[in-house]
């Protein structure tokens, strides 16, 4: 009654038909990656000017007056005393 379900995973076919073989696998790595990927090129400086910070102005005004409008959900604070906790309770 030795079926091939739930067994140890076996190729249908031949690794070596593929082109595969055992010195052109990659390396394993040694350490980790880095965090973050090299910067070849530096990103262009920021425009100062009149224009630009009337355009931050009108950004900043603009955000404050949607966070007015009624239809905002505002987050719940909470009540005095209670603090949050990422700890879950002790039940017994």
């Amino acid at each position: 009654m030795a079926g091939r379900g739930r067994g140890v995973a076996a190729f249908t076919f031949n690794i070596e038909a593929l082109g595969i073989g055992r010195g052109s696998m990659p390396e394993a790595r040694v350490g980790p990656s880095p965090l973050f990927p090299n910067t070849d090129f530096k990103p262009i400086p920021l425009k100062a000017g009149e224009d630009e910070d009337y355009m931050l102005a009108l950004k900043q005004e603009m955000r404050g007056a949607m966070q007015r409008l009624p239809h905002n959900i505002k987050r719940q604070s909470n009540k005095a005393g209670e603090e949050e906790s990422s700890e879950k309770p002790d039940i017994q």
